[in-house]
C-alpha cells in the first residue's frame, strides 16, 4: 500500500489530512521529536502541538517522558483492531436500542456508491433468516466481510453474482456450505439485496457501473420487494450454480420466509427420496384468519409466476401460496421444514 492509499485509509478512520501526514511521518521514522516532524511536514509549530494532542487523545501515538519528548506511533494493525473493536461495541449498543418503525414513508433514496454500500450493509445487519438478491462482483468483494459476518449468525444466503466470480475468495463462504447458494449470471438485472422480505436495497445496473453519480433506493416495502423478487427468481432459474446448498446437510428444523426457496429445498429433498415434514404458518385467504398446519407435501407447482405446494395434513389437503397469493387456500408467511422424513 503506497503513502496516498495510507493517507486515504487514515482519513476513513477520521483523521484530517494534516493529522494523517503527521502520524505517517512518526510511523516512518519510528520515533520523532517536534523538531523532526517540523523538518518533514510543512506545518506551523502551534498547529503541530494541536495535532499531536489530538493523536495522543485518540490513541494513534504515544510519547516519552524525557526531554526532548519523543513521539512514537502504534502499529497500524493495532490501531485497526482497536478501531474495529470500538465500532463493534457501538454497533451492538445501537442494535440494542429500539428501532424506529417506518410507518409512513417506506422508500428512501440514497446517493453515491458509499450510500449504496451503506444500504447493503444495513440489509445484511438486519437479516434474521434469509438474504437474497443480485450483486455485481466488485460490490461483493467490497462487502465480503459483511456477508461472512451475516452467515455467522446462521442466516442463509441466496445470491446471483454478475458477470462472474473472478477474484472472489470463496474459501470463507464454503465454510458455511449448508447456508450459501450462489449462482453466476453474465448480465444480471440490477443490484438487489433483500433480507426477509422486510428491507432491501435496489439500484439499476447502469447506476452501479457509473459509480460517480450512482443512486439507489432503500426499501421498507414488502410489496415492492416481492415484485423485484419475481424478476430475481426468474433470473435465478437461468443462472449457473457456483456454490450450492445441499439440502441433506445442515440443521433442521429450517425456517423459510421465501416461498420460492422453500419449494426449491422441498423439491430437492423429494428428489433424493426424503418425505419432509412441513409446518406452514399463514392466513386463510377466504376469511383472513391465521392458520398453522403440519403435514407432508403431496404436490409442487412451479410454472410462469405460480409457485405453490399442496400440503396433506392427514385430514385434508391445502394449496399453499407465498406472499400475495390469490389462487391458493392459504397465503404462507413462514414455512418450516421440520425434519427430512
Amino acid at each position: 500500500m503506497d503513502r496516498d492509499q495510507l493517507l486515504n485509509a487514515l482519513s476513513m478512520m477520521g483523521l484530517t489530512n494534516r493529522e494523517a501526514e503527521v502520524f505517517l511521518t512518526i510511523l516512518e521514522r519510528g520515533e520523532a521529536s517536534v523538531k523532526d516532524i517540523l523538518e518533514s511536514v510543512d506545518i506551523h509549530q502551534p498547529q503541530l502541538y494541536n495535532i499531536l494532542t489530538s493523536l495522543l487523545r485518540r490513541g494513534f501515538i504515544k510519547v516519552s517522558s524525557g526531554r526532548p519528548k519523543l513521539y512514537s506511533a502504534y502499529s497500524l494493525p493495532t490501531i485497526i483492531d482497536t478501531y474495529i473493536s470500538t465500532l463493534t461495541s457501538v454497533k451492538e449498543l445501537i442494535k440494542g436500542a429500539k428501532r424506529r418503525h417506518h410507518e409512513s414513508q417506506r422508500i428512501y433514496m440514497t446517493y453515491g456508491i458509499d450510500g449504496i454500500n451503506n444500504g447493503i450493509v444495513e440489509v445484511l445487519n438486519n437479516a434474521e433468516v434469509e438474504v437474497y438478491g443480485e450483486i455485481p462482483v466488485w460490490l461483493l468483494k467490497r462487502n465480503l466481510r459483511s456477508f461472512i459476518e451475516t452467515l455467522r449468525r446462521d442466516v442463509r444466503l441466496y445470491l446471483i453474482v454478475y458477470p462472474s466470480l473472478e477474484g472472489v475468495d470463496l474459501s470463507a463462504l464454503k465454510d458455511h456450505g449448508d447456508q450459501v447458494w450462489i449462482k453466476v449470471n453474465r448480465l444480471g438485472d440490477f443490484l438487489l439485496l433483500a433480507a426477509d422480505l422486510s428491507i432491501g436495497i435496489y439500484a439499476s445496473r447502469r447506476s452501479t457501473m457509473r459509480r460517480s453519480d450512482a443512486y439507489g433506493y432503500v426499501l421498507y416495502d414488502t410489496d415492492m420487494l416481492a415484485r423485484l423478487m419475481t424478476i430475481f427468481t426468474s433470473t435465478w432459474r437461468e443462472s449457473e450454480d457456483a456454490l450450492y446448498i445441499n439440502p441433506e446437510e445442515g440443521k433442521y428444523p429450517r425456517r423459510f420466509l421465501s416461498m420460492f426457496f422453500a419449494i426449491l429445498t422441498i423439491q430437492a429433498l423429494l428428489s433424493r427420496g426424503h418425505n419432509p415434514v412441513v409446518i406452514v404458518k399463514g392466513t386463510y385467504l377466504k376469511n383472513g384468519e391465521p392458520v398453522e398446519l403440519r403435514g407432508r407435501v403431496s404436490n409442487i407447482n412451479m410454472y410462469n409466476r405460480v409457485s405453490n405446494i399442496v400440503l396433506n395434513t392427514g385430514n385434508a389437503q391445502y394449496s399453499i401460496g407465498g406472499y400475495d397469493a390469490e389462487l391458493e387456500d392459504i397465503e404462507a408467511r413462514e414455512i418450516v421444514i421440520e425434519s427430512l422424513n
